[in-house]
């Protein structure tokens, strides 16, 4: 397929290197695709082929440290948050109830709860930003293996392929895919066959330059299919005069 469509003057649209962040190539399919890990042995996302563990990001684990480290500090923003104030509640009544007539409650209290609130607002933002790294490095690493995998099955993937192609759900897979189909309707489309099954066609480059390039290359070989029995007609007819 390769030699025709560089005689016919043809270049086939090449895909961005996605997924070139997350370590070496593949030895087996050639991609810089991620890894995910059955057990303790890890796989290509792309072909299913072994690769050698920690040499690339993986769909398993990506993101995980931050979405737990962030679940932890909103914990720790909670218990700061809630602990301290109660605490300088119970300074400042206790205080007030024995010097009433002064502001030792309130000189005590009041500086504790004004920190708890505030150090406990900064654990809880912190958290929360942290958890949203973690969840953006898991969605990105989960699109550069779909990508990938669709690269390498022609341009077409379900959610049953994508879910054991990077450990998650059916579910989730599908979950995933919809998501890309609403986000980047130009290179993640849903569409179903003629026994209803449904799967999606994704293609890094751009479906519609898919499309464009297949057609092309589609009228290409049939004008030079045609050229090349209009030749062996008319060496034909040179043969038959002589």
């Amino acid at each position: 397929m390769c030699e025709p469509v560089r005689n016919l003057g043809l270049v086939r649209p090449v895909a961005p290197n996605i997924g070139s962040e997350f370590g070496n190539i593949c030895p087996s399919c050639r991609r810089s695709a991620p890894i995910v890990y059955r057990g303790v042995l890890a796989y290509c996302t792309a072909c299913g082929q072994s690769r050698i563990p920690l040499v690339a990001k993986s769909t398993n684990l990506a993101g995980k440290a931050s979405i737990i480290g962030g679940g932890l500090t909103k914990v720790a923003g909670w218990i700061v948050l809630a602990g301290g104030t109660a605490f300088g509640l119970a300074m400042l009544g206790i205080l007030q109830a024995i010097f009433p007539a002064g502001f030792a409650g309130w000189a005590v209290g009041g500086p504790i709860i004004a920190i708890a609130v505030a150090v406990g607002a900064l654990l809880l933002r912190g958290g929360k930003s942290l958890e949203s790294s973690g969840v953006a490095e898991q969605r990105d690493t989960h699109t550069s293996a779909i990508f990938q995998l669709a690269e390498h099955n022609q341009n077409t993937v379900t959610a049953a392929q994508v879910a054991g192609a990077i450990g998650v759900s059916a579910q989730s897979a599908d979950e995933l895919l919809t998501a890309l189909a609403k986000a980047q309707p130009d290179h993640v489309v849903l569409e179903v066959d003629d026994q209803g099954n449904v799967f999606y066609r994704v293609s890094a480059r751009g479906l519609s330059r898919v499309a464009s390039f297949d057609e092309k290359l589609r009228v290409a070989q049939e004008a030079a299919h045609d050229d090349e029995a209009e030749a062996h007609v008319e060496s034909g007819a040179l043969r038959g005069r002589t």
